[in-house]
C-alpha cells in the first residue's frame, strides 16, 4: 500500500452518497427532519473524504487536528446557542395582554 489515497475509491464514495442524498430526497411520504439530519451527517461525511485524502491532511500532524478543531467546536457552540431563534423566528411567543 502507498501513502497517496485512492482517488478513484474516493470519487465513487463521494459520488455514491450524492446519489444516495438525491435518492433519499426523492421518495414520498418521507418526515422532512430526519431527513435534514442524514443530510446533514453524510455532507459531513463527505467533507471528511474531501479534506483527509485530496487535501491530504490524513498525512499531517496531530497539532493541526486541534487547530482546527477550535473553530468547528465554535460553530457547534454558536449553533446551539442561535438554534431557539432560529426555530421561533417569526413566531408570537407571548401574547400581550
Amino acid at each position: 500500500p502507498s501513502n497517496r489515497p485512492n482517488y478513484l475509491a474516493i470519487w465513487i464514495w463521494l459520488l455514491g452518497l450524492t446519489l444516495f442524498c438525491v435518492g433519499l430526497s426523492l421518495i414520498p411520504g418521507v418526515p422532512r427532519l430526519p431527513v435534514v439530519v442524514v443530510f446533514f451527517i453524510v455532507a459531513a461525511l463527505k467533507a471528511s473524504l474531501v479534506v483527509l485524502n485530496y487535501m491530504h491532511l490524513r498525512y499531517e500532524k496531530v497539532l493541526l487536528y486541534a487547530i482546527a478543531i477550535v473553530p468547528v467546536v465554535i460553530v457547534i457552540i454558536l449553533l446551539f446557542a442561535l438554534f431557539p431563534d432560529f426555530v421561533t423566528h417569526g413566531k408570537q411567543l407571548h401574547s400581550a395582554h
